[in-house]
C-alpha cells in the first residue's frame, strides 16, 4: 500500500462514491435501516464509520485491490479518516468564510455528473435500466449528487483563495537537480518507430459498398419520410448502440477518432439528420438531437450498416493494394499514393503519416514485419480483418534512457505537486486549531 494518500485522492474517492457510472447509491441504503456509529466530529459535523468505509472501498476499488491484511486496512482506515476530517475542517472555514457555490452552478455540475452517467452506460435507455435496478428516479439521484458536488466546489474555492499556488513555482535549477536524483529513477524510453501507411478497407469495394448503399438510402429515405429514427436503429443498425437507439450520448466530436463521421456531424443542426456517410465502419445515417454551445458537447444518435465484402471484393481491394504497392516500389512517392488512395481519413491527409509509436502497442504481426525493414524500407501488402494495409518505415529508435527534455514537463509537475501538497498539509494541519475537531476510539 502507498504510505502518502493527499487529501485530494480520498476527497476523489469520496465524490466517486457517488459519481461513479454503474453505481448511484451504496447499496445498503435501499435495504433498511444502517446501523452505523460516530467516529468523529468536526465542529457540529459528524463522520460516521460507514463514511470511512465507503471511501476505503472505492479506493482499494481505484487501485485494483481486492485483498488486504488486516494491518494494512486499519492503517487505511486512519488515514482516510484523517483526510475526511481535514475535507469536514475545509467545508468549515467556507462557512465562517462566508464562500458559498449558487444553486445554479451545482446544477449545473449535477447534469453533467448525470450526462456523464448516461455516455459511460451507453445511453439513455441502459442509464434508465440502471436507475430501475438501483430502486431511483432521475430526480432522487440528483439528490444523492447534489451535496457531494457542492461540497466539492466549496473545497475547491477555498484552498483556490487560502493556498498561494505562485509559491510553487518551480526554477530551471530545481528541475536539473531533480533530473541527475531521479533519472535513475525513471523507465527506459521504450522503443519506438515512426511510420507511414497506406489502408485499403474492404467498404473500397464498388461491389460491397454498393449493396451497403443500397440499404442505407432506404433507411435514410424512411427517416426523412418521418418513420421513428430510434426503431428503426434498433431494428436495423449494425453497431452496438443501435440497442440504445442508435444513441452515442453526450460527446466532443473530436473525441470519436472518426474523421468522416465527426465531419458529417459537424454540419448538422439540432435535428437535422445526414446523408449517407461512409467510414471504414460502413454507412452511416447520423442525426445531431442536442448541442451544447458553452462545452462544445453534442448528443448525437446514428444507424449503421456495415460492407459486408464477399471474396471477389476482397480480391478486387487486394488487387488494388498490390498495384499500388507495385508503383511504389517502381518510385512512386508514398505519401502521394497515401493521400490518393488510402481508405483511412485520419492519416490519408496527412500523406499516412502515423507519427511515432510504441513497438509494444502495435500487433504482434506488425512488428514481425517491421524486425526486417530498414528505415526507408517498404512492407509487402498485410492483410488485416479490415481490409489491406501497405508499411513504409521511416525511422526507428530503439530502448534507451529519456532525456532532459522530454521529461522536463513531467518533472515539473511532480515537483509542483509536492509542494503543493507540503502546502496543502501544512494549511490544513493548522484548521484543526481553528475548529473543534473530537475523535472517538474505535
Amino acid at each position: 500500500m502507498e504510505k502518502n494518500i493527499s487529501f485530494f485522492q480520498i476527497l476523489a474517492a469520496i465524490v466517486c462514491l457517488f459519481l461513479a457510472p454503474g453505481r448511484f447509491a451504496p447499496a445498503a441504503w435501499g435495504q433498511g435501516t444502517l446501523v452505523d456509529r460516530v467516529v468523529a466530529i468536526v465542529e457540529d459535523d459528524a463522520i460516521f464509520q460507514s463514511d470511512v468505509d465507503q471511501a476505503v472501498k472505492q479506493l482499494l476499488l481505484q487501485k485494483g485491490a481486492t485483498e488486504v491484511s488486516a494491518g494494512e486496512r486499519a492503517d487505511l482506515e486512519k488515514r482516510v479518516l484523517d483526510e475526511l476530517i481535514k475535507n469536514k475542517l475545509v467545508l468549515a472555514k467556507a462557512s465562517r468564510l462566508g464562500i458559498t457555490v449558487s444553486f445554479a452552478e451545482v446544477e449545473k455540475a449535477v447534469d453533467r455528473a448525470i450526462e456523464e452517467n448516461k455516455k459511460a452506460l451507453g445511453g439513455e435507455q441502459l442509464f434508465n435500466r440502471q436507475l430501475e435496478a438501483e430502486g431511483l428516479t432521475v430526480d432522487s439521484l440528483k439528490k444523492l449528487y447534489r451535496e457531494q458536488i457542492q461540497n466539492r466546489m466549496l473545497v475547491e474555492r477555498v484552498l483556490a483563495r487560502e493556498i498561494d499556488r505562485s509559491s510553487a513555482d518551480i526554477s530551471e535549477d530545481d528541475l536539473k537537480n531533480a533530473y541527475q536524483k531521479k533519472n535513475s529513477e525513471f523507465p527506459d524510453r521504450p522503443a519506438v518507430v515512426h511510420l507511414t501507411t497506406i489502408v485499403f478497407g474492404f467498404e473500397s469495394s464498388e461491389a460491397a459498398r454498393a449493396k451497403a448503399k443500397a440499404v442505407i438510402d432506404s433507411l435514410h429515405q424512411r427517416v426523412l419520410a418521418g418513420e421513428d429514427f430510434a426503431e428503426l436503429a434498433k431494428r436495423y443498425s449494425e453497431d452496438p448502440s443501435g440497442n440504445a437507439g442508435g444513441n452515442l450520448g453526450k460527446l466532443k466530436l473530436a473525441d470519436l477518432g472518426n474523421r468522416a463521421f465527426a465531419d458529417a456531424a459537424a454540419k448538422l443542426a439540432v435535428g437535422e439528420v445526414s446523408a449517407p456517410v461512409l467510414t471504414p465502419f460502413g454507412y452511416h445515417v447520423i442525426q445531431v438531437t442536442g448541442a451544447d454551445s458553452t462545452t462544445g458537447d453534442v448528443e448525437i444518435r446514428h444507424i449503421l450498416v456495415r460492407v459486408k465484402p464477399g471474396e471477389r471484393d476482397m480480391q478486387e481491394v487486394f488487387e488494388k493494394a498490390e498495384d499500388v504497392h507495385r508503383r511504389v516500389m517502381e518510385g512512386a512517392p508514398f505519401d502521394s499514393m497515401a493521400v490518393r488512395f488510402s481508405t483511412d481519413a485520419s492519416s490519408a491527409s496527412s500523406g499516412g503519416d502515423l507519427g511515432w509509436l510504441r513497438v509494444s502497442d502495435l500487433p504482434e504481426f506488425f512488428r514481425d514485419v517491421l524486425k526486417d525493414l530498414n528505415p526507408g524500407g517498404v512492407s509487402p501488402v498485410l492483410r488485416e480483418p479490415s481490409g489491406f494495409r501497405i508499411v513504409k518505415l521511416l525511422e526507428r529508435e530503439d530502448t534507451r534512457p529519456y532525456t532532459f527534455d522530454e521529461v522536463r514537463e513531467e518533472l515539473k509537475q511532480l515537483l509542483e505537486q509536492e509542494k503543493l501538497d507540503a502546502m496543502y498539509d501544512g494549511y490544513l494541519e493548522n484548521l484543526k486549531t481553528e475548529f473543534y475537531v473530537e475523535v472517538r476510539p474505535r
